[in-house]
Parts: C-alpha cells; structure tokens; sequence
C-alpha cells in the first residue's frame, strides 16, 4: 500500500508537460487558478477531478485497492454550454442515416435478449441488429449479476484495433475490457464497427469495401447510435439519461468522437487515443490508403473524424489516459489535445502514466482510475 503523503496543489500551467518519473493527472475547473496539478510519488496513482458543467460543488474520493486515497474538494463552473445537436457528415444522405423514429423501430424488432453467465457477477447477451442500410450489427451486452434494483448508467464501447478508415468485428479477447465495467454495476453495450475487412492481410479491393462500408455507416457513428437506440428500446433496466461512452486505442478514438457528434453521450472515457488521425496514420500509412484509392480525399477525411477537429463540441466531462513511452504519434496529439481542451475551459481529466505499455497500462491503471472517476460523475447525473 502506498504512503500517504501530504501535498500542495500547484497552478503551473505547464505542469501537466513536466512529469519525471512521477504519476500525474491534472483537472480544468473555472476558477482563479487556472489548472490543478497533483504530484505523487512514482507508487501511487493519483487523481484530481474537475467540476463539471451538470454540477457547482464535488468532493471525489478514490479508494483502488494498493493506490493511494485521494480526498479533493473543488468548486467551479464550466463555460461550455452542453452540445444539443449532432453533426452529420456531408457524404451521408439522409435516408442512408435514418431519421431517430427508423432506428427506434429496427431494434423494437430485435427479439429480447438471453443472458448467460461470462464471470461471477457478469451475464452477457450477444444480440444482432438491423442496421438503415439493411446489414446486421452484433452487440454485446453485459449486466451485474445479480441486476440492482433502479436504472443503471450503460457504458458504450466499440472494438479496437482498426486503422480508423475501416470497421471491425466483435473479437475474442474484448472481455477484458468490458467485464470490469459491469463488475463496477454500469451496463456495458459493446458494439461492432460496419466494414471489417476480415484479415490484417486483406486485399486493396476488401479494403476499399471495408472502407465504404464504415464511411456509409458515419465512419461509425451510425454503430454507435444503433447501439444507443436499441439500449433506451430494449434495455429496461438503463438509464438513458446516463449514456457514456468508453474505448482503447482506436476505441477511445471512437468514443471521444461519438462524445463529440452526439448529445445523448453524457461522459467519455479514452485510453491512448489517436485524437489526430492523420499523425497517427503518418505520410506511408496515408499514402498508401490514397494511392491503393481506398479511401477518396484521405488527408481530408482522416482530419474530418479526429477528435482533434471537433473539440469545441466536446462539453461533456472527459477523461484521457494515455503513456509517456508511448507512440509518439499518439503522445504527442494527446499532450496538445488535453492542453487545447483545458485551454477552451472543458471538462477534462488527464492521466499520464510515466511508462507502460499501450495495452497493459489501459487494463492495470486505466480502467480502474476510469471506473471510479466515471462513478463520481455519474452520481452528479
């Protein structure tokens, strides 16, 4: 167990960019001093949070089993006022989107779901759904077990591992980034990304496919909404004022820009995001996807879905993990991303982790500091 230690909080606004060896998070909240930095040892983790635009006082305390107990009041308000319309990309006609009423009646016919036991205190239910254009979407849906009695918070996360032009599969192995969520009583809705190319190895023509599959689904927003609609339809025991949205990687990609194009996200959670696609995809990765015409325009599309682009959207409160070592190509993009967004006054946690790996850093430290920090803003919703 970590030593308890006394510590100042410091209004150095370029604290969060200065790390040592140390853990760090640092919070935007409005008031006179204008960023919260609070340093630990490097065997403690530690967590400061902000207020957010749903609240005007917080006390967080954040108790993880060998990290240390952080006990923080703030006080503040933000300046962004809540997001109440969703973008829609210009490539997308309407009919292709649907209007909300057509994706309410295509989960109403998706029959109830049957739960079986995945781990103790977790059941899953794997449901296919109709998507507007006529294809099928898998979700994964997870509950306590036993379920509480009132409505329970639901957690959205789509797969991880594409290249972000493209969709995928649910896929083995995915759990472990679920289960602990519902072991921490949210309800987690896991849902594919239309145009899996099918292989790593897949040809230029089952890429372009891929690709046109995902772009016709709103580079994967229309998944998302699905998900939404069939969880507010289906899912009785959800809370659909308490819809937040969660990933790793490309994942956290996806859930920052779900949070950012659709009002009904009321937090976000991402783990070493790529949060500017096109550093993330580099000259050889853009070239090649331009000159195999996978994708049309690609520098431009790939600008228009990072989250980067949208940020001023971006009013719900946030929390963005990501490791000093990194790829710098995600590093980088996250240290200015979290810099811009407490810069526009946003809501938005920020946890460096020194060192560790992209995968196994999200799994020991993330997932736990995310829980219990969506926990707390949760209670405020």
């Amino acid at each position: 167990m970590a030593t308890r230690e006394k510590m100042r909080f410091s209004a150095d606004r370029n604290g969060f960019l200065d790390t040592g060896n140390q853990w760090f998070v640092t919070s935007r909240f409005n008031r006179r001093d204008s960023l919260v930095t609070m340093k630990l040892p490097p065997s403690a983790v530690f967590v400061t949070t902000l207020a957010g635009s749903s609240f005007m006082s917080l006390r967080l305390s954040l108790i993880l089993s060998g990290f240390l107990l952080c006990s923080i009041s703030l006080v503040g308000c933000s300046r962004q006022a809540p997001i109440q319309e969703t973008i829609v990309e210009e490539e997308i006609v309407e009919k292709l989107l649907g209007a909300p009423d057509r994706l309410t009646s295509l989960v109403k016919q998706v029959p109830d779901a049957t739960y079986q036991s995945v781990e103790n205190g977790v059941r899953r239910a794997t449901v296919k759904t109709r998507l507007p254009d006529g294809g099928m979407m898998t979700l994964w849906v997870y509950q306590p077990d036993p379920l509480p009695s009132g409505k329970l918070p639901c957690v959205f996360i789509a797969p991880a591992g594409t290249r972000l032009v493209h969709g995928s599969e649910l896929g083995k192995g995915a759990e472990a980034e679920h289960i602990p969520w519902a072991k921490a009583g949210f309800t987690v809705v896991a849902y594919e990304l239309s145009g899996d190319p099918g292989s790593d190895n897949a040809s230029n023509a089952q890429m372009k496919t891929a690709a046109e599959q995902f772009r016709g689904a709103k580079s994967g927003l229309l998944n998302a909404q699905v998900a939404m609609a069939y969880a507010k339809e289906k899912l009785p025991f959800v809370d659909s004022r308490r819809f937040y949205t969660a990933g790793h990687s490309s994942a956290g990609t996806m859930s920052l820009y779900v949070a950012e194009m659709d009002p009904q996200v009321k937090a976000c959670v991402a783990f070493m995001p790529a949060v500017d696609v096109r550093a993330w995809l580099g000259v050889q990765g853009l070239t090649t996807i331009q000159q195999n015409n996978i994708v049309p325009e690609a520098g431009a599309y790939v600008s228009k879905i990072s989250p980067m682009t949208y940020m001023d959207r971006l009013s719900q409160p946030t929390f963005l993990v990501y490791v000093g070592n990194d790829d710098k190509a995600i590093t980088g993009p996250a240290e200015k991303f979290a810099k811009q967004m407490q810069d526009l006054g946003k809501d938005i946690t920020v946890v460096k982790i020194p060192t560790g790996t992209h995968y196994g850093s999200m799994i020991q430290e993330g997932i736990p500091l995310a829980i219990e920090w969506l926990k707390m803003v949760d209670s405020m919703n």
